[in-house]
């Protein structure tokens, strides 16, 4: 008792003093100690001992949490913020770089500074952003020369203060130079476990399509940067988004899971006594976080209340465990995942228990083993989502009102993808066809969260904007659950007749499930060829990449646009989940817009051969396609005017260029020179032109080459510099695409080029998503996403 007073104790002054009421702490001193000597007067030595102890408790959080604040002043390397010239930084790489879009990120710890006298010592952390090639990792110490920026305090958020409180004070957007000059001497530990999760991962990659992908390295390695942003707000709509985090909610379902599951074999006790271990172990394996570790202690200390045969205690040991974790970082009672995160506990720790009393009765039809399962996971997935509900609302104004059910349709489906992303993980290391099987058991549940995030957030009002929700409506809110609590605390448990039914065994259902599984991959190994040729525009932003998919079943891509992240979802939408073998890359010029997927195509598939261009790149993303090439040994083929590739049954491609004599001296010799592509069947053709310019296209007309073509994509995006008009008499085309990104800072597809394509049906990326074109030879069929064609009339072009 006195540990959960202390505990509480401790609690209140950090939040006295995280509500902007330190200053008092003179009065809450005097006050306390008045009454501590009533008390004392009273001759109550023992309450006024405990009074005392609990006030000094009170005041060593006001101070600790005071202490822990960052400097109001700017100070180290964040003196040199927001100076004109560039400065020179030397550091090391604390945290594991993230992979955006088309970036990656990482914390730099900053040792050394030259501002123009040299390097000096300096101190404090540096958030940088740059390209996403070459790759950094870990440890690695590096010099850059760059400008400091402060961070912005945005009006909906203090991201400064979030980043300052994380000992971040400065940003370094896209540095010049960048050079690694050693490895810092970090964690060991750190290093080690880093070193040990990047295999699972990249198993991951290489065994599922993105998105499901994505989902599982966030479920199963915390890797949440690489889901897409249409997911992330998918699954935040639908109030599921806590799945993907570790979290205390998702890792008490993964405990009770253990806890139910292991029980069938050793008893509960043994098996609570394995799910702490296999918490805590996992808990380390992902980097052991602080949001990693405080999820992992709230659902240690009630497995550890259960194991000793107390699980009332419960409330008392997460109070406890909530005010270490304070003690050891006061600033994260501000951390909104901290606050779901206890909060989410607390009420699992109340009223999970009882909730599974009140419903796993109900379920007394069912096998006993899947009763105590489900039963389990309602109580504890309702009680969680009611107890962070206030939070919510005042942390990020808009609550989920599709919450409650999605969670419940979501969480088996969360521990099915958690327990398959793992062993697919784990085959996949072993060998990439074992985790193309065990891939399936993942890619069922995967998918599934992926559609239900989807389908939820779309639901009209889904989500409900909540304005003004600040302590006093959240106090408010939570005494009416407390009121509910009380009443659902003294409700009789109901006495439902059972109707036994033979449990099925676990061993069987596993069975079924790996044997569905397996004949799920050989079906989509082995399923027959399409008898029509498709070709995919794929929508990956401002770039290029093209699916070509031949009746013979060959599968060519050429390029891949300006992302590795978009490249790979977009082949997910575009190919069957056990698909990974491209036969063909064709890198129609070295430029990062259509060379940067393709690097991390030749690392998640299976790549037959690669066609390309004879000019070589200067980027950093060509060099680590070079470097991929190497690695896996990929046959390179340059491309030359006048070679064919046979697709069987009737389909081929022609290579129009580059030419025998390369252009030099033009505008952009590398757009000039790009490797351009006519494909044929039957009476149906498509010119793929990559980004070719005025002077490309002019060589190409006096060329004995033909250019007519059914399907034209568009030259550079739809540059005012390409599609000339003489070119477009060439091809007569009686469609158009254009590979374009969203709100591109070019201005592509530009009006002149869009007047030039008069009275021919356009299509764009931007606009349409991905299109695509089937045909037999002789018919053509258009499909796209979204939107319709544009048709400016003829007239207007003149």
């Amino acid at each position: 008792m006195i540990l959960f007073q202390a505990a509480v104790a401790f609690l209140t002054g950090v939040l006295l003093a995280a509500l902007g009421g330190a200053g008092g702490w003179p009065l809450i001193a005097f006050s306390g100690a008045g009454v501590c000597l009533g008390a004392l007067l009273a001759g109550k030595r023992r309450e006024a001992a405990t009074l005392g102890l609990l006030l000094l408790l009170a005041l060593i959080g006001v101070d600790r949490y005071e202490e822990a604040l960052p400097p109001s002043q700017p100070e180290g390397i964040a003196l040199l913020n927001e100076r004109a010239e560039p400065v020179k930084l030397r550091g090391v790489i604390v945290d594991e770089p993230q992979e955006g879009d088309r970036t990656q990120r990482f914390t730099l710890r900053v040792d050394a500074a030259d501002a123009g006298a040299g390097f000096q010592a300096a101190d404090g952390k540096v958030l940088v952003v740059t390209r996403p090639f070459p790759a950094y990792e870990f440890g690695d110490v590096l010099e850059m020369t760059t400008t400091l920026k402060t961070p912005p305090a945005l009006d909906a958020f203090d991201y400064r203060d979030y980043l300052a409180r994380r000992g971040v004070v400065s940003q370094a957007f896209y540095p010049q130079g960048i050079e690694i000059t050693g490895q810092g001497t970090e964690s060991g530990l750190k290093r080690l476990l880093i070193d040990a999760r990047r295999p699972l991962g990249e198993a991951l990659e290489r065994s599922l399509p993105e998105p499901e992908s994505a989902l599982a390295r966030g479920i199963l390695l915390g890797q949440r940067a690489a889901i897409p942003a249409a997911l992330t707000d998918d699954l935040n709509r639908a109030g599921i988004s806590h799945l993907v985090a570790i979290s205390g909610q998702n890792v008490a379902i993964v405990a009770s899971v253990l806890v139910v599951s292991l029980a069938w074999w050793i008893g509960r006790r043994p098996a609570t006594l394995v799910a702490i271990v296999l918490v805590l172990c996992y808990a380390a394996f992902v980097g052991a976080s602080p949001s990693v570790l405080r999820a992992a202690l709230m659902a240690t200390v009630m497995l550890g209340a259960t194991l000793a045969g107390r699980p009332g205690s419960a409330f008392g040991a997460v109070t406890l465990a909530a005010a270490i974790l304070v003690a050891w970082r006061p600033l994260i009672l501000d951390d909104v995942s901290f606050q779901l995160s206890f909060a989410a506990t607390l009420g699992i720790a109340l009223a999970a228990k009882r909730l599974q009393d009140l419903v796993q009765p109900r379920l007394a039809r069912l096998p006993d083993w899947l009763a105590a399962f489900l039963a389990e996971n309602i109580a504890i997935t309702t009680a969680a989502s009611f107890a962070v509900l206030p939070i919510i609302a005042g942390s990020f104004g808009r609550l989920s009102l599709v919450s409650l059910p999605a969670n419940l349709l979501a969480a088996p489906a969360f521990v099915l993808a958690l327990g398959g992303s793992f062993f697919a993980a784990i085959a996949g290391m072993l060998h990439d066809d074992l985790g193309l099987i065990f891939g399936e058991l993942a890619y069922l549940p995967l998918t599934y969260l992926v559609h239900m995030g989807r389908f939820a957030s779309d639901l009209p009002f889904a989500s409900l904007e909540v304005r003004g929700f600040g302590m006093a409506e959240s106090l408010v809110a939570y005494g009416l659950m407390g009121l509910a609590w009380f009443y659902i605390r003294e409700r009789p448990v109901p006495e439902v007749e059972a109707v036994r039914i033979r449990p099925l065994r676990p061993a069987v259902a596993l069975s079924a499930v790996v044997i569905a599984a397996a004949a799920a991959v050989w079906y989509g190994t082995l399923q027959p060829a399409p008898d029509r040729l498709r070709v995919t525009v794929l929508d990956v932003g401002q770039g290029d990449a093209i699916l070509i998919e031949t009746p013979a079943g060959h599968r060519i891509l050429v390029d891949g646009g300006p992302s590795g992240a978009r490249i790979t979802q977009a082949l997910g939408r575009a190919l069957p989940a056990s698909v990974r073998r491209i036969d063909l890359a064709v890198l129609t010029h070295a430029q990062d817009d259509h060379v940067s997927g393709l690097v991390e195509v030749l690392r998640r598939y299976e790549v037959g051969a690669t066609l390309t261009g004879p000019l070589p790149g200067e980027t950093a993303a060509y060099r680590a396609w070079l470097d991929e090439i190497e690695d896996q040994e990929v046959p390179v083929v340059l491309a030359q005017s006048g070679d064919q590739i046979d697709l069987g049954d009737g389909a081929r491609i022609e290579v129009l260029a580059p030419l025998a004599t390369l252009l030099s001296g033009t505008a952009d010799d590398l757009n000039n020179n790009s490797v351009v592509l006519r494909l044929v069947y039957g009476d149906v053709s498509f010119l793929l032109t990559g980004d070719l310019a005025a002077a490309g296209e002019a060589a190409l007309l006096d060329a004995p080459v033909d250019l007519h073509a059914t399907v034209l994509k568009a030259g550079h995006h739809g540059s005012d510099g390409s599609t000339t008009a003489a070119f477009l008499d060439a091809v007569s085309p009686s469609v158009a695409v254009i590979s374009v990104g969203e709100e591109n800072t070019f201005g592509h597809p530009s009006p002149t080029t869009r007047l030039r394509l008069a009275g021919v049906p356009l299509l764009r990326t931007d606009d349409n998503g991905d299109v695509k074109f089937e045909t037999d030879g002789t018919s053509l069929w258009v499909d796209f996403e979204r939107g319709g064609y544009a048709l400016v009339p003829a007239g207007l072009a003149r």
